[in-house]
Order: C-alpha cells, then structure tokens, then sequence
C-alpha cells in the first residue's frame, strides 16, 4: 500500500510489519514490571497515549526509514495492551466468569481486525494510506477516556518480578504453553498479515484483499460467541485439536491456489481456528501460571508475538521471492504440529496443577 509512494520495494516495506511485531514482542519486558509498580490501569493509559503519537507520527513519515521506526514505536507501546487486559480480568474477576471473559475480549479484537482490515481496504481505494493511520489516532481519544475511568482491581505492592520469573522458569506447563503460543503467532498473526499481499500479488485490488482476509474477524466474531454455548461442556483437548484440524484445512486450501476465493475459505478457517485455538490456551494459561500472573500472562503475549514476527520476517521473503505456495505448504506441517501438541499437552494437564502462592 506504502511501497509505491515511499519508492520502496514490497520486502522492505514489509519490514515495517516486522519491526511492529518485534518491537510489540521485546517492549513487553519493560511493561511487565511496569504493571508491578504502576499498576495495569495506568500502564493501559501511558502506553495508549504513546501508541497514539506514534500514528500521528506514521501519517507524516516522509520515507519508508521513519515509517518503520515509527511502527517500532507504535508496536513498542502498544505492547502493554493484551498483557495488561488478561492480568486485568484475571485480577477482577472469577474463575468461573472468565471464559465469558475470554470469548468477549477474542470478539472484541477480532471485530477490531475485520472492521480495520475491510476499511483500510477500502480507504486505500480512494484517500491516501497515511488517512488510515490518522484516522487510528483520531479513534484512540475516546478508548482513552474509558481506559481513565476504568478501576483498579487487585493490590500487586506484594509482587517480586524476580520471584516471578523464578515460579515461571520452573513451570514446564507454562513453557510448553509459551512454545505452542509462539507457533499459533507464527501462523494466524505472522503468515495470515501477509494474505492480503499474496491476493495482490496474484492481481487482486487492495480492496478485494481486504475484503476477503476481513472474513478472518468475521468468523472469529461468530464462533467466540457460539463458544460460550458450550465451553464449559467440551475439554479443552478436543477445541484445541479442531483448532488444528481447521488451520491445516485453512493452509491447505491456500496452497493450493492463491484467488479471491481460496483466501476468502482460508482466511475464514483460520478465523475459526483462531476462536477454537487462542481462547482455549488463553484460558489454559491463566491458570497454569497462577503464581505469577503478571509476568506469566507478559511471556504469552510475547510469545505469540515473537511467532508473529517470525511468521512475519519468513512471509515477507516470501512475497520478495513470489514463493506463497511454498510458505503455505510449510504452514500445513506447521498447524498440524500445533494441533497435536496442544491437544496432547491440554489432555494431560489437570486444572489447578500449578497452585497460586505468594509472589514476594
């Protein structure tokens, strides 16, 4: 969308993706303590506040080296957001209400996603892409009044990042949780962002990619709110295994032909598996790393960005290199290794295996 108009090629400007998810990734060690000593609700409102300017200041940039280090700086600040919404139900919250917790925050980013991919699309279609970035931050006014008013919950003077780290380094089931999460990055955060330059590489408009990878937040919006249905009746195993069965099906599709129609399919399967996938081992992590909730939740994001990175650095060469068969075929293994891990680790582990105990 930017190559052209910075005159730049599409693999550098991809870099600009990279370098959001990396940044998002590593600023997340320093928010973590923040949430420690500040509190989650005033790290919610600096970090926003930051993340804000950084938009203004992409939709100046005035060549692809201050575009990319703006995105470093938006994803950098925005780091603390998921991190801090998950400690912050977990702090306010129950264990029985959090599933319903977890289905409506999956919905609420996924509406975000579809919406944000449909209308870029379609903005690029008639205004300038530096409107888009704009417009974020014009849109990020009123998230930061409600984020002002939000109360705080739980009292965290107690908390030893240390400590933390000590509980979370001796916890296997948080660490096989953090390498399953960094592969689910890899595929439906790193690889899908690159879906809507496959389709454009293939002759599609922008606005048609858009359009097609929008189905993404679309199916994750409807399955979320069907799972709440049924979440407490079905083991985590078997959501975790279709999960995987469904983002094979969503690779396997692409690799077979790149069109306006088997992006719409596998965008909307891995839609589904997101749901399925990411909910699920959200809920399994709050619980596995009870004794270091802050710091234990920090490492999930970072992990299933850090994979979003790597998906993403990998996606990038392929579009320099025209080879999205190729990245699609290595996805396939990629999502069936996801699916029998997770469903294999989730069927053997018991719910309240790690016990909560002080952090100090």
């Amino acid at each position: 969308m930017f190559a052209a108009d910075l005159r730049t090629t599409v693999a550098v400007a991809g870099m600009a993706v990279t370098v959001h998810a990396l940044a998002y990734s590593v600023l997340q060690l320093v928010w973590g303590p923040l949430q420690t000593k500040w509190g989650r609700v005033r790290v919610l409102v600096v970090s926003t506040t930051i993340g804000a300017g950084a938009n203004v200041a992409t939709a100046f940039a005035p060549d692809i080296s201050s575009l990319i280090v703006c995105r470093g700086i938006s994803g950098g600040a925005y780091a603390a957001t998921f991190a801090a919404v998950l400690v912050y139900l977990g702090d306010s919250l129950p264990v029985h209400r959090r599933p319903h917790a977890m289905s409506n925050l999956a919905t609420a980013a996924a509406l975000g996603l579809a919406v944000g991919t449909f209308g870029t699309g379609a903005i690029a279609e008639w205004l300038p892409w530096r409107t888009t970035f704009a417009g974020y931050a014009v849109l990020t006014i009123p998230l930061l009044v409600a984020l002002v008013r939000l109360p705080p919950a739980g009292d965290h003077r107690g908390e030893r990042l240390g400590s933390q780290l000590r509980h979370l380094a001796g916890n296997r089931w948080a660490l096989a949780i953090y390498g399953l999460t960094a592969l689910e990055g890899f595929l439906l955060i790193g690889v899908f962002n690159f879906l809507p330059v496959a389709l454009q590489q293939a002759g599609s408009s922008v606005f048609v990619s858009g359009l097609a990878t929008a189905a993404f937040g679309v199916l994750v919006v409807v399955v979320s709110q069907v799972m709440k249905l049924f979440v407490h009746r079905v083991a985590p195993w078997t959501l975790l295994l279709a999960a995987g069965v469904t983002a094979v099906a969503a690779f396997v599709v692409l690799a077979v032909r790149v069109s306006p129609l088997t992006v719409l399919s596998g965008a909307g399967l891995m839609g589904v598996a997101w749901a399925l996938g990411h909910t699920t081992l959200q809920g399994w992590a709050t619980d596995a790393v009870a004794d270091a909730r802050a710091m234990g939740m920090t490492f999930f994001s970072i992990s299933l960005m850090l994979g979003g990175a790597a998906g993403a650095g990998v996606a990038s060469l392929a579009a320099g290199g025209d080879a999205f068969g190729r990245l699609f075929a290595l996805s396939v293994l990629g999502a069936a290794v996801f699916g029998l891990g997770a469903s294999l680790g989730a069927a053997r582990y018991r719910p309240g295996a790690v016990t909560p105990r002080p952090v100090g």
